[in-house]
């Protein structure tokens, strides 16, 4: 028998309305759902790295096939890659789930963490609200 689960619609920060949304936002909700113990399928609907994965290329071409750019996001990639490191030939999310031994929400966690370090270095306080 597959489990099911039962979701319950949440409206959207308070801080969302009214403006345009990038991905990086978005990721940092995700790290705050999964650290209030909600589940990363509560954001990208599965609760696997995968799925993050898959939700982070489906956003950027999105934006993209809109004919718009999101340069936070380019700009998180490059540091990533250039000054974390963080960039391996297979794939973040193979080596994070290599590193965290098959666990998902550690392994997305892992690179949420990233994501949350890039933003605190790029945005200043005034910025975020």
């Amino acid at each position: 028998m597959s489990e099911k689960k039962i979701v319950k619609v949440e409206p959207l920060p308070e801080e969302w309305r009214g403006r345009e949304v990038g991905l990086m936002d978005v990721l940092i909700y995700a790290r705050k759902r999964i650290r209030e113990r909600r589940g990363l399928w509560s954001i990208t609907g599965l609760d696997t790295v995968d799925s993050l994965l898959a939700f982070t290329i489906g956003w950027a071409s999105n934006t993209q096939f809109n004919g718009a750019t999101d340069p936070e996001w380019c700009d998180f990639q490059d540091w990533l890659r250039d000054v974390k490191h963080e960039a391996p030939p297979e794939g973040w999310h193979v080596k994070y789930l290599r590193d965290c031994d098959g666990d998902h929400e550690r392994a997305a966690l892992k690179f949420l963490d990233f994501v949350q370090e890039f933003i605190e270095l790029r945005r200043r306080p005034s910025a975020q609200s």
